[in-house]
């Protein structure tokens, strides 16, 4: 089913935590969607399986593992809760990218980054955009919400895993560092993971290939 993108995610980690790779972990899963949104249906029109996930899974999923605390190595998925997802996230003060009075966090991986929606009235944006609060600009994932959770088991979660996807697509500016921690760090935690087939699967979801 579509919205058990997480009990792979889940599986892969707790392979590695048997394994005395991971340290822990922490998963908060809420009851499902009871009633019907209209807002999340529209939604779904565009980045199907949400909806699915909502009512099937969980309303405000989050998971969470460590290797080493301290050193920040380590991954999250925090979804927002359907409560607040359509609301104004209050991030666009009158400066800077206008779209960000339309964007709509979906995942809240570390503390200054968001994962999200754009939706204006009457349109919604194929791709889910990442954002920084250091910058407040908004970056294109090229990866709708399927194709984002497929991600997100690919790379584990792995803290700025996003950012690594940002620096692969431009080759400049943010994800430098994060992509060198992220490809030093993943084979060791997770002995069957590699590069070459993070970034082949990501290749193969990215929208802008299936327009070609």
């Amino acid at each position: 089913m579509q919205h058990q993108f997480n009990l792979y995610l889940v599986h892969y980690v707790l392979q590695s935590k048997k394994n005395k790779r991971v340290a822990g972990t922490n998963l908060k899963a809420p009851a499902n969607l009871k009633t019907n949104l209209l807002e999340l249906s529209q939604l779904n029109a565009v980045h199907k399986g949400i909806e699915d996930f909502y009512k099937n899974e969980s309303d405000g999923y989050s998971f969470e593992w460590w290797s080493d605390e301290e050193n920040g190595i380590g991954g999250k998925l925090r979804f927002s809760s359907s409560k607040y997802l359509f609301e104004d996230s209050g991030l666009y003060d009158g400066e800077g990218d206008e779209e960000l009075q339309y964007f709509h966090p979906l995942d809240y991986p570390t503390p200054e980054s968001y994962v999200g929606f754009i939706i204006k009235p009457g349109t919604i944006y194929e791709s889910l955009y990442y954002m920084s609060i250091g910058d407040y600009e908004l970056n294109n994932l090229d990866l709708d919400y399927g194709g984002y959770t497929q991600m997100a088991v690919e790379s584990r979660v792995f803290n700025h895993w996003q950012r690594v996807i940002l620096y692969y697509m431009d080759g400049v500016g943010i994800g430098s560092v994060e992509t060198e921690v992220f490809k030093t760090e993943m084979p060791k935690i997770f002995p069957d993971w590699a590069w070459e087939n993070f970034i082949a699967k990501f290749e193969s979801l990215r929208l802008s290939n299936k327009k070609k």
